[in-house]
């Protein structure tokens, strides 16, 4: 729902019908953007098989969608440890892209989903030489460790207000009508404005 000045895109999450709009967005990150967002090395077949499986799980994923086209994307994935609701935030913003906010954008969004499911604590993994992920985690107020070479960043004290989950509702609306509209908008495209 979110608009950027400067860009016509919004922040919504994504859905099934997305996988395709996803997975190009993996696809297309470059070399060092995947090692960053990965922490490690991974292959095309990788990450169209994470793609599915991340659309397919317990967590949600949100998107900077612009023209039908996923250009960013946070991830929110469940877990528990001693029975405490924890998740792992994950983010990846295409190179030309970046510096504009949209990272800034993802990461509330997914403060606002995490809150309103009694997440608490929120866990930010990344190398230790991204910085932008390190500033980002610092902006929302991450507490940040150095863990076996990696950084974590932790956020707690969440936890649903009414607010919150007006917020999430009216977002989840709008998000799923983008979407639809977004289907509908590749399957009518030519194929060449389909990349």
């Amino acid at each position: 729902m979110d608009t950027f000045s400067g860009l016509s895109g919004t922040i919504r999450k994504l859905f099934a019908a997305d996988l395709p709009a996803f997975r190009a967005h993996l696809l297309r990150l470059d070399p060092a953007s995947r090692h960053s967002r990965f922490i490690g090395v991974v292959t095309d077949a990788y990450l169209a098989d994470y793609a599915d499986r991340c659309l397919a799980s317990r967590g949600l994923v949100f998107g900077y969608v612009e023209g039908g086209i996923v250009r960013g994307a946070a991830e929110l994935q469940p877990f528990e440890i001693g029975g405490e609701r924890r998740a792992e935030a994950a983010f990846s913003v295409e190179r030309g892209w970046r510096r504009r906010g949209i990272g800034s954008a993802l990461f509330a969004r997914l403060l606002v989903s995490a809150r309103n499911r009694g997440v608490a604590a929120l866990v930010v993994n990344c190398m230790s030489e991204n910085g932008a992920m390190r500033a980002l985690a610092r902006r929302f107020s991450a507490e940040i460790a150095f863990e076996r070479g990696d950084l974590i960043g932790t956020i707690r004290g969440l936890g649903p207000t009414p607010f919150s989950l007006a917020e999430e509702m009216i977002d989840d609306a709008h998000g799923l009508a983008m979407s639809a509209l977004d289907y509908q908008r590749h399957f009518m495209a030519p194929p060449q404005a389909q990349n």
